[in-house]
């Protein structure tokens, strides 16, 4: 070309320069009922599961993520107080190892750092 060429790279600081102050995660939340007896296994591959834990308890597993991945686990039962009792495969809260959203609205929020489930947030979740 004539002349100095320009640089043109675009960074990612300017991809994100004007996000909005939110961040909203529009894929298609997983729903699990729980039967009290089967433990189930929430996805890693969305960022909300669903659980409803109305009839009776749910035991849920949590496998690995990927580093800097955020999981949303919500109670959605319309009753009781039946745990929703989640297990990760690696947690990192001591020698915990279980963390229990028991009743309608609780949730947990969780990130995937260091090859380890870290709660960054939520509503009444329990650690045990």
């Amino acid at each position: 070309p004539s002349g100095t060429p320009i640089n043109k790279k675009v960074t990612a600081e300017d991809v994100f320069n004007n996000i909005p102050s939110y961040i909203g995660l529009k894929d298609t939340a997983q729903t699990i009922s729980g039967d009290g007896s089967s433990s189930l296994a929430v996805s890693v591959t969305g960022s909300t599961t669903l659980v409803n834990a109305t009839a009776a308890g749910c035991p849920v597993t949590l496998a690995d993520g990927t580093d800097g991945q955020v999981k949303i686990v919500i109670n959605t039962s319309t009753a009781g107080t039946n745990a929703v009792t989640i297990t990760p495969t690696n947690f990192n809260v001591g020698s915990s190892t279980k963390v229990n959203i028991d009743a309608p609205g609780r949730s947990v929020i969780l990130m995937f750092k260091n090859n380890k489930w870290n709660i960054i947030g939520g509503n009444g979740h329990v650690i045990s």
